[in-house]
């Protein structure tokens, strides 16, 4: 959280100590009409939140003038050795394991003989993320737009995964920063696909090698209110409603959601547009369910935050290109307070063995970083997440596309 407090206390900030020394209507010219935010689709390539129909914040200030229709694609590299968890249900033997670390606790218990929830997932290989998204403007104040999910999975060999291939990846770790081989995968071997999990109930989710399926459909509308801070200090909000439909046979469920953004806009050198934003969501998960699923993620509510920074140049042929931060956060998928009684087995290979199981139980974090180009009615756009705060779920993530303008 002091990350988006960093980011709150800019934007506070600026919003005060800022002056521009062009007129103000050619300032809100250049804001209204040219500084159009072309933000990427920045959620994770997660194995099991690709199933999920999580929240893309929206740090626009009003609806667009034009139809859009968008394709994307991302990669991410996701490696997750096997763990299996017992998750312990008698009381006394949960007040026993909150005196020991998590890493002791197994050599405390007969795994045998003690009643827990077991849980198991491995996950290796490259996800990727195919996304289209249709946006039809209502009016200045009002947007609907529609989405479609897909992925895939596949060993990431080169010349299609060269920076998030598992060779790639390991030479940085190996050259430049992370050490020898911390995620072990030199000790279980480049270039595989798989991916099984298994919930408390029996019920089981695998991907494989080359396997490809349509995870979900979503449809947002958005808000965006005409305040008198918008011609004061530039200031903006919008509210988003969010209906996602996921129809994977692991998870045939509708969730629903809520957003809302504040965006500071800045005219620098007076066409350059500097934006500073911040957003909040919550998702209800299985709002409705339509048959049987895997229990991926035992939380109703999964809240998201995302705060970004964007410099966008306008350019003598009134092209543009763009340099965006871009900071995200989501809380578990699973209870943080469920960790205090689990108790993890898997092979103890490096440090970071027991990741698969216990990163499901802390808050994700991820610095993106975006280089858009726009041309007339085309915008072209790159992004490399990190995450910095190790989930590795994924280790590096890697994306690309377009998105087209045309006239109502």
């Amino acid at each position: 959280m002091k990350n988006f407090f960093i980011f709150f206390v800019l934007l506070v900030f600026i919003s005060f100590a800022s002056a521009q020394s062009t007129t103000e209507d050619f300032i809100r010219n250049e804001i209204e009409n040219t500084s159009d935010i072309i933000k990427p689709n920045l959620l994770s390539t997660h194995p099991l939140g690709m199933y999920i129909s999580r929240i893309n914040h929206n740090f626009k200030i009003k609806a667009p003038e034009k139809y859009s229709f968008s394709f994307e694609i991302s990669s991410g590299n996701v490696m997750l050795p096997y763990v299996k968890s017992y998750e312990l249900t008698n009381p006394a033997d949960q007040k026993i394991a909150e005196n020991f670390s998590w890493h002791d606790r197994e050599f405390v218990f007969n795994l045998n003989e003690i009643p827990a929830k077991i849980r198991e997932f491995k996950a290796d290989g490259v996800i990727r993320s195919y996304r289209f998204t249709f946006s039809l403007p209502l009016s200045v104040s009002h947007e609907l737009n529609f989405g479609l999910r897909m992925h895939s999975l596949d060993k990431g060999k080169y010349p299609f995964s060269f920076f998030t291939s598992d060779e790639s990846i390991e030479w940085f770790h190996s050259n430049i920063a992370g050490g020898d081989d911390p995620f072990s995968r030199r000790h279980y071997g480049f270039n595989k696909a798989d991916i099984f999990y298994r919930d408390e109930n029996g019920n089981s989710l695998t991907m494989k090698n080359g396997d490809f399926g349509i995870q979900g459909f979503e449809v947002n509308y958005f808000y965006y209110p005409k305040l008198g801070m918008n011609k004061k200090h530039k200031i903006y909000l919008n509210f988003g409603t969010h209906l996602g439909i996921n129809v994977s046979k692991y998870n045939p469920v509708a969730d629903v959601g809520i957003s809302s953004s504040l965006i500071k806009k800045i005219v620098v050198r007076d066409t350059n547009i500097f934006t500073v934003g911040l957003s909040a969501g919550a998702l209800r998960q299985r709002v409705i369910q339509f048959g049987d699923r895997v229990n991926i993620s035992n939380q109703e509510v999964l809240y998201s935050f995302e705060g970004l920074l964007d410099y966008k140049r306008k350019l003598k042929s009134n092209n543009y290109i763009s340099y965006g931060i871009n900071y995200t956060f989501q809380t578990p998928y699973n209870n943080k307070n469920d960790f205090d009684h689990i108790i993890l087995t898997g092979e103890r290979v490096k440090t970071h063995w027991q990741h698969a199981m216990s990163h499901l139980y802390e808050n994700l974090e991820g610095w993106n970083f975006i280089f858009t180009y726009s041309v007339k009615q085309f915008s072209y756009f790159i992004y490399a997440r990190e995450d910095i705060k190790v989930d590795n779920a994924p280790d590096l993530q890697t994306g690309f596309g377009v998105k087209m303008s045309f006239k109502n």
